[in-house]
């Protein structure tokens, strides 16, 4: 009884070792990756004033943008992931929940662009050279929809497409957001001679906060201040935009959802399993090493009197 005891727990501690370990070593690379099924929409709403009609005169109005972001499981490796992505601005008007084409009867439509781009899942930085990547994909750099996993107050280069280079984005604050902790970074670019209507060159300007969750590097919120120039016209755009407060609110509660399971395999398990495995393996090794040292049982020898039978 004492030796099958015995057994068990040595093999239920090394089991629980072993489990520890492995989500100790092993887990952390494994889960702190960029998902392959990656596939959602951010919604972000905000203000600008738009040139329009035949003088391109700035025109007030609310606006609405829609940024889709798809990883390309078929494309993608452990790696990298390949993301087919667009962006969507719109005038806020009518009955509208998504993006519009570019003969909207009601001309809703400012702006919209697509992209296809590779990004290390990791790290989040793009990666030029990944495998599954299309070889019209332009190159780009820097950051594109996500801080890396452990992200760092520090500076990190960040995409913009207008310009066609990487800004930096530099550690501002830390900042609170629904209880959930965030890095702030803010990435300001300001330059000339960049085309900001089709073929037409001129000034842009830009400033953008990310607000950060620095565990996941998930994006919790996005603010962006944006003026465009055109050489010849005048301004063209004076652009207010940021997450709705839905959106917040959703990437919160997902955060907070990815949060506990990193904690459930990076701290938990390997504390569970190495802090009640090694008690439980030792006591099973004492067991079996008690169970060799007990000298068997010997029948005992039966008692001669000496004066029997006088």
């Amino acid at each position: 009884m004492r030796r099958a005891l015995a057994l068990s727990l040595t093999t239920v501690g090394g089991f629980l070792i072993v489990v520890g370990i492995v989500a100790l070593v092993w887990a952390p690379g494994q889960v702190e990756r960029t998902p392959l099924d990656t596939d959602n929409t951010t919604y972000l709403s905000g203000h600008a004033q738009v040139a329009g009609g035949a003088d391109l005169k700035l025109q007030d109005t609310d606006v609405l943008g829609y940024s889709t972001n798809k990883a390309d499981a078929d494309a993608s490796d452990d790696t990298d992931v390949v993301w087919g992505s667009s962006l969507c601005l719109v005038r806020d008007e009518g009955d509208i929940d998504g993006c519009v084409d570019a003969d909207d009867p009601q001309g809703r439509l400012i702006s919209a662009e697509t992209d296809v781009f590779a990004t290390d899942r990791h790290t989040g930085l793009t990666a030029n050279d990944a495998a599954g990547l299309p070889d019209s994909a332009t190159p780009e750099e820097g950051l594109q929809n996500k801080w890396p996993f452990g992200a760092e107050k520090k500076t990190y280069p960040v995409w913009d497409g207008l310009v066609g280079h990487a800004v930096d984005a530099t550690y501002e604050s830390t900042q609170d957001i629904d209880g959930i902790e965030t890095y702030v970074y803010r990435a300001t670019v300001s330059e000339d001679g960049v085309e900001v209507l089709d073929g037409v060159p001129g000034s842009y300007e830009a400033v953008t906060d990310y607000y950060i969750e620095p565990v996941t590097g998930t994006i919790i919120n996005q603010v962006i201040h944006q003026e465009r120039v055109a050489d010849g016209i005048g301004k063209i755009l004076d652009l207010d935009l940021a997450f709705t407060d839905d959106q917040i609110q959703t990437n919160v509660d997902d955060t907070n959802d990815n949060l506990a399971q990193l904690h459930l395999l990076e701290t938990v398990v390997p504390i569970v399993g190495l802090a009640v495995g090694i008690p439980v393996l030792l006591i099973g090794f004492l067991l079996l090493l008690l169970g060799r040292r007990t000298p068997s049982a010997e029948p005992a020898e039966p008692r001669v009197d000496a004066t029997a039978g006088v």
